[in-house]
């Protein structure tokens, strides 16, 4: 049965590098959606990079210097949003990304010039300029800014939000939610439609040996797929991600059994359906509600209470849940023994219905 088991995943392995569609979801499309999440969100603690714009000297009075260094000390953090500063003409049109900044020829206030209804980056860059230029005219009044308001550091000690971070573990978990549940089931309700798996039933391959082939072989498939990921992510737009710790090591195991536990779901789903169509639609009832609701790519920190209790038991938020607190948070893995082991049940649970349902035949 080894020897069965070894040609069926060699010959899967062969099927994955041979398509070019599989190529692209499994390698290309992640990287894809990682670029456009973090175009749109930017990386640790900012919402992007928003251009300020200062008058130059001449147009109108010169730039008062004190609160132009003020104002670029404010965004020196990056936090809330990031600044490109530049100096130009008063004359040319304000750009949707830009905020303008022009100072007074004499005693008026300053004019910061931006689209009210706008990107949130740019109206968040606004405010940080509002606060700096305040602090500014305080201190020319002789007012120290603390004495009128005091900033205290109340945080727990939580390492501050990283939408790169988040975005790279949610899309890895989409990578193998795709790869798990739509290609597996579709590609076994693509054999049954052809009635190809009769040739299975004839050998005879026992259920068990066949799906196991199909197991191993897309494991392989993922951790290629999320080492791909993962380099691109570090190496390629710098994202604090520790490939090489202990975490990261620690790390492994959980997205080997998640992603067991998506192609056990995928292979339950494609169990005794007919067509390629009755397959699509029950992938689509499980993976487009885990896209919004998975707390993959959407935070999903302001949800209502109950909304989270319910998600809290759903395998896909699980999973996500221990990865991040396992791969970011440097837990350990008995700290989260419970958890795991709930993984580990919904894992034994959906493989053992697939291979009790499974049958090679369309009736």
């Amino acid at each position: 049965m080894l020897s069965v088991l070894a040609i069926l995943t060699r010959n899967e392995l062969l099927g994955f590098f041979r398509s070019k569609s599989a190529l692209f979801w499994a390698l290309a499309f992640p990287i894809l959606l990682l670029t456009v999440m973090l175009m749109a969100f930017g990386h640790r603690g900012s919402l992007g990079t928003v251009k300020v714009e200062f008058v130059e000297a001449g147009v109108q009075a010169s730039p008062d210097t004190s609160c132009k260094v003020a104002i670029e000390q404010a965004f020196a953090g990056g936090d809330p949003v990031k600044a490109d500063f530049s100096t130009v003409s008063n004359t040319a049109a304000i750009a949707a990304d830009t905020v303008r900044i022009v100072f007074p020829a004499g005693d008026g206030p300053l004019q910061v010039q931006y689209d009210f209804n706008g990107q949130l980056a740019v109206r968040a860059a606004a405010r940080v300029i509002e606060i700096a230029a305040v602090r500014c005219s305080a201190a020319k009044r002789g007012i120290v800014s603390a004495d009128l308001v005091h900033f205290e550091d109340t945080a727990s000690g939580a390492k501050p939000f990283d939408y790169g971070q988040f975005f790279t573990t949610g899309i890895l978990v989409i990578c193998l939610m795709s790869l798990g549940i739509m290609s597996t089931a579709l590609s076994i309700a693509s054999l049954r439609e052809h009635n190809a798996l009769k040739i299975y039933a004839c050998f005879p391959v026992p259920k068990l040996v066949f799906l196991a082939s199909i197991l191993v072989s897309r494991v392989v498939m993922m951790l290629i797929s999320v080492g791909s990921l993962l380099l691109v992510a570090r190496f390629g737009y710098g994202i604090d991600l520790s490939l090489w710790s202990v975490q990261t090591l620690r790390a492994l195991p959980v997205i080997v059994l998640g992603g067991v536990m998506l192609l056990c779901l995928g292979t339950l789903l494609a169990s005794r359906t007919a067509s390629i169509k009755e397959t699509e639609l029950l992938c689509h009832l499980i993976h487009y509600p885990a896209l919004f609701f998975g707390n993959l790519t959407i935070p999903l920190n302001d949800a209502p209470a109950w909304i989270k209790s319910i998600l809290s038991v759903i395998p896909i938020n699980q999973f996500v849940s221990v990865l991040r607190q396992v791969m970011l948070d440097g837990a350990s893995l008995p700290s989260l023994w419970l958890p795991l082991l709930t993984l580990a049940g919904w894992t034994a649970l959906f493989l053992s219905a697939a291979t009790f349902m499974f049958r090679w035949h369309k009736s």
